[in-house]
């Protein structure tokens, strides 16, 4: 019986937490669109102007 498509868990595990922690971000980001958008609906990019700001920030 031939498992060439068998992935170990210990290998797949990873990326799997990684796939799931960008949706997780993405989703987040997702719902920040749209409460800048109600709040400032005449900026171009609050989002990304608000996470530079913020990663600035923690470079300090």
């Amino acid at each position: 019986m031939s498992d060439s498509n068998v992935v170990p868990l210990q290998k797949r595990r990873p990326a799997l937490q990684q796939e799931k922690e960008h949706q997780r971000k993405e989703k987040k980001v997702a719902e920040m669109r749209q409460r800048f958008a109600k709040a400032l609906p005449d900026k171009p990019t609050p989002v990304k102007d608000y996470l530079k700001k913020k990663r600035a920030k923690k470079q300090r």
